[in-house]
């Protein structure tokens, strides 16, 4: 049973009770202006003060409840190391200028709501005035990412270039740095397993200190002998692609063995490349969605189509695997009581659903009858 500690409250009163005990007051109690109420409020602030100290001490001396630089301390340990986080690198293009004219590396651009960007190498404008260029956010994390179209300025007018940009693509997410909850999952585990230069976990591990990775799932020898598939994905960066790569499947650069990937593939790739056992073949897959069709009849009235869409994708998230599953209605069915429809009639599916290896289930089409 864990020690309960005493609280501000009940260390003053144990000071009031043992003032009296002691028969300083002769046995009366103390009077609402005495000096030794506030003597007592006093020593009974300094103790609690103490007991807090050591309870905090306590919960930075074991792994599963450490914070922050004493977290940091034991993922060091076992060589887990906090995902630092990223800066947003954002292609823009800005139209409508003079031919030949320099945009310098380190030109700071302006996004609409005044958060700035520098040029990361030197561009002309073609013959049609047009300039294309890659900025990098001067504020880490996800802040700095934002969807195509978004407007930039720049800061400091270029002659012959057209002050307004627009962004095109999304070269690199920015990514926060990881929370302690996140962190401390991924070095527990590592301190459950034991090191090793090759297993499943290992590859899980590695796929999963990437900035922005999630969830992660290897498949051995799954395009053949030598082979290592790992499929990642990107829950919170990539939120609005409901957590899938965007990018080709492939191997890391140098690898010539098979086709390179691109996007947050080649991210992953590149990263386990490194680290892998050198025979090794890693290609790295995003998992392809296999949306699941709903048709509940006899629904109550007032039940709503999002909580069950919600429970549904929470459903997905637990148990989801792109090595081969199987979905039963009695899954689904306890997904869709979760939100508090006490009564109806899930006519379809109505057999288990296969989900094959590489793809992983997302929520479809949601009918009531």
């Amino acid at each position: 049973m864990p020690k309960q500690l005493p609280t501000l409250t009940e260390l003053f009163n144990q000071g009031q009770n043992d003032i009296v005990a002691s028969n300083v007051t002769s046995g009366l109690s103390l009077l609402p202006r005495s000096i030794l109420r506030a003597l007592t409020w006093m020593f009974a602030n300094l103790t609690w003060g103490n007991y807090d100290y050591q309870a905090y001490c306590y919960r930075q001396s074991v792994p599963f409840t450490a914070e922050d630089e004493a977290a940091d301390a034991w993922g060091a340990m076992r060589g887990i190391l906090r995902k630092d986080a990223t800066s947003a690198v954002i292609a823009l293009l800005s139209s409508g200028g003079s031919p030949g004219i320099s945009l310098p590396a380190g030109t700071i651009i302006n996004r609409s709501d005044g958060l700035s960007y520098v040029t990361q190498s030197a561009v002309q404008t073609d013959a049609s005035g047009n300039v294309s260029c890659n900025v990098v956010c001067s504020q880490s994390g996800t802040a700095g990412n934002c969807s195509i179209g978004t407007g930039f300025t720049l800061a400091n007018a270029i002659t012959g270039i057209n002050a307004a940009f627009t962004a095109t693509a999304s070269v690199t997410l920015g990514v926060d740095q990881e929370d302690d909850a996140e962190f401390r999952e991924r070095y527990l585990a590592a301190y459950a397993s034991r090191d090793g230069g090759g297993r499943s976990v290992d590859y899980v591990e590695w796929a999963e200190a990437v900035p922005g990775v999630t969830r992660a799932w290897c498949n051995p020898m799954g395009f053949g002998a030598g082979t290592v598939v790992v499929y990642p994905m990107l829950d919170d960066v990539r939120s609005a692609t409901s957590g899938f790569p965007q990018g080709t499947n492939g191997s890391g650069n140098g690898e010539t063995r098979y086709p390179n990937a691109t996007g947050d593939q080649l991210v992953v790739a590149n990263a386990i490349q490194a680290l892998r056992p050198v025979t090794s073949l890693v290609i790295v897959c995003a998992p392809v969605p296999q949306a699941i069709d709903i048709v509940i009849g006899d629904l109550p009235a007032g039940t709503l189509s999002a909580s069950i869409q919600a429970a549904l994708a929470d459903l997905y998230l637990r148990i989801g695997t792109p090595l081969g599953m199987t979905l039963s209605p009695a899954s689904i069915e306890s997904a869709i009581l979760s939100t508090g429809a006490a009564t109806f009639t899930l006519v379809s599916p109505v057999t288990p659903v296969a989900i094959p290896i590489g793809s992983l289930p997302v929520v479809g089409g949601l009918a009531v009858q």
